[in-house]
């Protein structure tokens, strides 16, 4: 990505003198390749610090961004340069093409700084209703998702999103997987203020991807000691006038523990009672026949994209990106796009939320 944005910006420079910023140009684009290789390899050796992992991982962002702009600009001028063949000579064709090269670093950077602007801000509540059949009365469900917190995100901003919480008086709280991504030794400092969560029924959990990849035994095992969380891994549970169901998360396939159980997590389950399952990632609804009592499926794990255009190939690995889906004829789908970020401290075009679930029922 980095070499088809140097190859593409001031290819056709106008200026003389621009020829010797290349070299410069270059040294800024191989740094951030350097960068983007630096957080992949850490991803497996974790040889980074929190500061050098925040700085690869902006780095990366801002590969993407540039690439982004780079890509769709060079295909835009391919399509009019007949056009513009005609009408312009070649000397004024360089000088536009110097003017847009130009416009697209500015478009870029503020395109990244305003996605770091919204990625650190305390996420806004986005309401949703939902109908459910045989629902009596109306359960309002708090949705926290990918939260990661870490060396970024902090217990500061678990306090401040509980309080947020706690103004919605919610009936039930449910924390869909990804709640950080640290050691179980570190996890109980960060995830404290969640105990201050209000609700009728309580706060429910399940593991998303993130746990098993910091250890998944022993984050369960903090979670069931310093938490009043009820963790749905493949069990359910009444919950107003609904079954809240969960199951573990699909990586579990992968590390061949805790995996998920849908038959184990419907059993016991009241029959006369819509079912809503708590499953991280959407893609969960392929291992689902279509016919499985489950009216909603509540999910995160998309981010909602988290940087526009990357939403596009997250729909290709997802199906579900964010919002309410009708998966078929039994089963909607709802995708919160989280409340945290990973990786990267950007978001643009897929702002994070604290989602609030209006089920309803209907005849």
């Amino acid at each position: 990505m980095n070499y088809v944005s140097y190859r593409g910006l001031f290819a056709d420079a106008a200026l003389r003198p621009l020829a010797a910023h290349k070299r410069a140009l270059g040294l800024f684009f191989l740094t951030l390749a350097v960068g983007g290789v630096a957080l992949a390899f850490s991803l497996r050796f974790n040889f980074l610090g929190p500061s050098l992992r925040i700085a690869c991982s902006l780095m990366l962002a801002l590969t993407f961004i540039i690439f982004s702009f780079v890509l769709f600009t060079n295909i835009l001028a391919l399509a009019v340069r007949p056009v513009t063949k005609r009408a312009f000579s070649e000397s004024r064709r360089k000088f536009l093409r110097l003017y847009l090269d130009v416009t697209i670093l500015i478009l870029a950077f503020s395109y990244f700084f305003r996605g770091i602007f919204n990625a650190v801000k305390l996420p806004e509540v986005k309401s949703q209703d939902i109908e459910l059949k045989g629902l009596k009365g109306e359960l309002k469900v708090a949705v926290l998702t990918d939260i990661h917190l870490g060396d970024f995100l902090g217990a500061n901003f678990a306090r401040a999103v509980t309080r947020r919480v706690n103004e919605l008086d919610a009936d039930a709280v449910a924390i869909v997987g990804d709640i950080a991504d640290v050691k179980p030794h570190r996890l109980a400092e960060f995830i404290a203020p969640f105990n201050e969560l209000k609700s009728k029924y309580g706060t429910f959990y399940v593991p998303g991807n993130h746990e098993y990849y910091s250890g998944i035994d022993g984050t369960l095992k903090v979670i069931r000691e310093t938490t009043n969380f009820k963790i749905l891994g493949n069990e359910n549970a009444r919950v107003g006038g609904v079954n809240l169901a969960g199951v573990y998360d699909i990586i579990g396939l992968r590390f061949k523990a805790y995996e998920p159980d849908l038959v184990a997590a419907l059993d016991g389950r009241d029959v006369n009672l819509p079912t809503v399952l708590l499953a991280h990632q959407p893609k969960f609804l392929k291992y689902m026949d279509e016919s499985a009592p489950v009216d909603l499926v509540v999910s995160g794990h998309t981010h909602g994209g988290q940087i526009f255009p990357f939403s596009l190939l997250v729909r290709l690995d997802q199906k579900y990106v964010a919002g309410l889906y009708r998966a078929n004829e039994n089963t909607q789908i709802y995708v919160s796009r989280g409340t945290g970020f990973w990786g990267p401290p950007v978001r643009v075009m897929a702002p994070s939320e604290i989602s609030l679930l209006r089920l309803k029922g209907v005849v």
